[in-house]
């Protein structure tokens, strides 16, 4: 089962409020270029790679937005990858009744306490965990 989660995304410029998916198997947050500079995310300068499940590379950039909350949990300044999202992304996104223009990764759940749950198709607040 895909793991849904509503969000608010908020920039200098502006903000969205929809459905994304949870990649659980992504470490960071996807935005597409576009959203990017609809909302006014800060660029960091630092170029990254983003290796698919297929095993192909995809160029990125790395951002601050002025915060992103996932089911009412905030964090400010979290940190995104600003890709250009392929435009069978954004429609393979949006035939699941979720957003075509964000990917939420699992690094912004853990540091607000959530877990997916693939059984219920949400996410869960767990809090913070240390061993």
């Amino acid at each position: 089962m895909i793991v849904r989660a509503r969000i608010v995304i908020r920039g200098s410029k502006g903000y969205f409020e929809e459905l994304a998916l949870v990649d659980t198997g992504a470490s960071i947050t996807l935005l597409d270029t576009n959203a990017a500079e609809h909302l006014g995310v800060k660029y960091l300068g630092r170029k990254m790679k983003l290796i698919v499940a297929d095993g192909h590379e995809i160029a990125g950039e790395l951002a601050i937005v002025d915060s992103l909350s996932v089911e009412g949990e905030e964090l400010p300044g979290a940190h995104v990858l600003v890709i250009d999202f392929p435009a069978r992304l954004s429609e393979s996104l949006k035939s699941l009744g979720v957003s075509g223009r964000v990917v939420l990764g699992l690094s912004i759940l853990e540091i607000l306490g959530l877990v997916p749950n693939t059984s219920t198709g949400r996410v869960e607040k767990v809090g913070l965990y240390a061993i």
